[in-house]
């Protein structure tokens, strides 16, 4: 059976062509013109439509990189079954600015679905609902950390959505944070979710960095996706299975009971016990003061705050819980 032709941002695509578009989205003030670009293989036999889109936030350059990394693999796409939207940037505005918001101070992530009359971030989100997200059976987002917040690479989804875990555990990542019960209102996550598209957000790393590690992780997760819907071929080699991951069903960001310099003792990866020294909190100028940070419970650090210098209340290490017979 052949694929038909995919309609898309004014565009008709027969199968097995492959086609960069450029949606336009609101003009900046200087009247300058902008588009989001937007990457189109449409393959020669039908299958799923997965969208994988990166830099929602302008600052997150691993998530740009790993699609650029999965453009570059035209040998493994050309006997691709259904089509393949790749986006490495959703928030070209941000990415000028190297800022995670838009122009008009906007989380874009908190402006889904969006409106055709509303604020920037509106329009914007507007525009890529109507436009992309609703062409996509499958949708992968492409996430990192803030500035000086990194992250162990890790998968969100809502687990008991149909056709979700498989995705998420397609990923060789360690952790899988289930969100199975949670709202993110106004989220490209859950406005592919109200919609019934399966989606997993895989994050990993920090803003305005690499992290080779981080990129390729996410490229294997996102070929192994491919695989596991049937749009590109399995290896007829024996299968190598990655570990397991472990499924969270809550995080927490453990705070700084005090201002100064963090000096850390843990690492982003580490397995913790409750009680144990994460780190302490030493006086700048020199007093003998010093505060430990003990970890109010058992869990794996999947994100750290990597700046030393900290005020009271801000956050130090983000601990997934598990259940206690998983952590052996």
């Amino acid at each position: 059976m052949k694929n038909p032709p995919l309609q898309i941002c004014n565009a008709t695509i027969e199968p097995g062509e492959y086609l960069t578009l450029a949606l336009p989205i609101p003009l900046l003030y200087t009247c300058a013109p902008m588009y989001i670009p937007i990457h189109v293989m449409h393959g020669k036999k039908p299958g799923p439509c997965l969208l994988v889109c990166a830099a929602i936030y302008g600052d997150e350059l691993n998530s740009i990189e790993i699609i650029q990394r999965l453009l570059s693999k035209a040998n493994a796409l050309k006997r691709l079954k259904g089509t393949l939207i790749a986006i490495p940037v959703i928030n070209v505005y941000g990415l000028i600015n190297r800022s995670r918001l838009l122009p008009d101070s906007r989380d874009l992530n908190q402006s889904f679905p969006g409106s055709e009359t509303g604020s920037l971030a509106a329009r914007l989100a507007h525009i890529f609902a109507t436009e992309i997200l609703s062409k996509a059976t499958h949708c992968i987002d492409l996430h990192s950390g803030q500035i000086n917040r990194n992250y162990f690479p890790q998968i969100h989804a809502n687990l008991y959505k149909p056709g979700v875990e498989e995705m998420a555990k397609a990923f060789p990542v360690p952790v899988i944070i289930d969100t199975s019960g949670k709202q993110k209102a106004g989220s490209l996550y859950q406005t592919a979710q109200d919609n019934n598209i399966p989606v997993v957000v895989y994050t990993a790393g920090e803003a305005l960095r690499f992290d080779e590690s981080a990129i390729r992780v996410g490229l294997k997760g996102i070929i192994n996706v491919m695989r596991e819907l049937g749009m590109l071929r399995k290896p007829s080699r024996k299968k190598i299975k990655h570990m397991e991951p472990l499924v969270s069903r809550s995080s927490t960001w453990i705070k700084s009971p005090k201002s100064g310099i963090n000096q850390s003792l843990k690492k982003i990866g580490d397995q913790i016990e409750e009680g144990d020294c994460l780190s302490m909190i030493i006086d700048p100028f020199g007093s003998k003061q010093e505060y430990k940070v003990l970890a109010p419970q058992s869990g794996i650090i999947i994100g750290l705050n990597d700046l030393p210098l900290v005020n009271e209340g801000e956050p130090l290490f983000q601990v997934a819980s598990f259940e206690p017979q998983e952590l052996v």
